[in-house]
């Protein structure tokens, strides 16, 4: 009986590919760039098509047929709440990188969708990106075109300098991350290009300064307060509903302060002054009033509900609902609530094989520690994790790029390494076996 011998990657070649990455750093930059001046806002999510077509032309270059795969319309019609303000198409794009034989699957993942950004208060156009003092700066630099960049640059460094793997890669770009609900990797997983059979994801929405392991769960809520229109001179014929709607703000608010107090038993990320991972309850929206000589008729708010791994979605529903309906008894108005969008809490054992490597790699490229921790954030890598997939996330951003806010910015050097950690952690994942 023959035995099959794993063979990892020499120093050589991690040097070579390393060598590689380091050449073609002002291609990366360019790419990012790229990427950036595409105004991908979502809401509504219109110029999908356009950062598809550049994705799928890189992909190309790695000798792949790119495969773009589109969310049905009728499917989001069904599928997302027409509050969130979805328009236009949803491309979705993604290839298979093979290597030799049979081994494991890794599936990468990025987001293309960004959040709006109102141009007062930058420093320039948030979509015309701008380099200054080694860094990038513009709307998604840093969550997450850039990190789309380093996952490009990462495949093309293995294929330029003919490094030899096992398996295969699997490279998404999807959309809609940044609003939930069902985004472009719900719509992979139905497609059955995700599947159970994948070892191994990594993503690269994430930071530089921790390895995510977890995220929290987030559940979305619309509450609509009814009330009764009237003149406000005669004020008391009527039903203000901006006004029952600040009482129940109120109950949500002391609901929050106890929900605030709870901690899971998952490292939260060092930097944010909390040293587990912790839930929130928080009213985000208000909209309410016509005119300001009538008594408002009606007020909507929304509810954002973080939550810990060790919390479930319906539980989070029945405890808000519990508030609500306690309030409406007492109200002269009419409440209803409507949940719009949600995330479950994504998680991953810290001493999984696949975050012992990247965080190795990490380490070997960063010279430091990137420690596992649990994100503050939601992410649709969930979706990922829910079918058995251990999950990895690690990406360009810090602590001060000032991500979703004003001259967001990501620094050309984390690119690089993060393109370094991508590729050194593919090559030891995929090793070659030889009888």
């Amino acid at each position: 009986m023959s035995l099959s011998r794993v063979f990892l990657p020499s120093q050589t070649v991690l040097r070579k590919v390393d060598r590689w990455i380091d050449a073609h750093k002002k291609d990366l930059v360019d790419l990012t760039c790229r990427l950036v001046s595409i105004d991908t806002t979502v809401p509504p999510g219109l110029n999908y098509p356009k950062i598809s077509q550049v994705l799928a032309g890189e992909l190309k270059e790695l000798g792949v047929t790119p495969s773009v795969t589109h969310i049905p319309e009728a499917t989001i019609k069904r599928k997302v709440s027409p509050e969130v303000g979805l328009k236009g198409p949803r491309p979705n794009t993604y290839a298979i990188l093979k290597g030799e034989g049979d081994g494991p699957k890794i599936l990468l993942n990025g987001h293309v969708d960004v959040v709006p950004a109102d141009p007062s208060g930058w420093t320039n156009d948030p979509f015309k990106p701008t380099i200054r003092n080694g860094q990038i700066y513009g709307r998604g630099a840093a969550d997450m075109k850039g990190s789309d960049a380093c996952t490009i640059f990462s495949l093309k460094a293995l294929v330029e300098t003919g490094a030899k793997f096992a398996g295969s890669i699997t490279p998404t770009f999807t959309t809609d991350e940044e609003v939930g609900g069902y985004t472009g990797v719900n719509h992979l997983v139905d497609k059955h290009v995700i599947t159970k059979d994948i070892d191994y994801c990594i993503s690269t929405d994430s930071g530089i300064e921790v390895l995510h392991v977890a995220s929290l769960g987030d559940s979305e809520f619309v509450i609509t307060v009814k009330g009764e229109a009237a003149h406000s001179g005669r004020g008391w014929t009527g039903i203000n509903a901006i006004e029952e709607a600040a009482g129940l703000i109120e109950k949500l608010k002391v609901l929050g302060g106890e929900i605030g107090k709870r901690r899971s038993r998952i490292p939260a990320e060092p930097m944010y002054g909390t040293k587990k991972m912790r839930p929130g309850l928080y009213v985000n929206m208000i909209k309410g009033g016509l005119k300001g000589n009538i008594i408002p008729d009606t007020c909507e708010i929304l509810v954002d509900r973080r939550f810990i791994p060790e919390e479930k979605a319906a539980e989070v529903e029945k405890e808000i609902n519990r508030v609500v309906r306690e309030f409406a008894k007492e109200s002269p108005a009419k409440i209803s609530m409507k949940k719009i969008l949600g995330y479950d809490p994504m998680i991953t054992p810290p001493n999984h094989k696949l975050v012992k490597v990247v965080r190795k790699q990490a380490r070997k490229v960063l010279g430091r520690d990137t420690p596992p921790a649990g994100s503050q954030g939601s992410t649709d890598m969930a979706v990922v994790s829910q079918l058995g997939i251990p999950v990895a996330v690690l990406g360009a951003t810090r602590q001060d790029s000032n991500i979703h806010g004003i001259d967001e910015h990501v620094r050309i050097n984390d690119l690089v390494s993060v393109t370094k950690i991508l590729t050194h952690s593919y090559l030891e994942l995929l090793p070659i076996r030889r009888e």
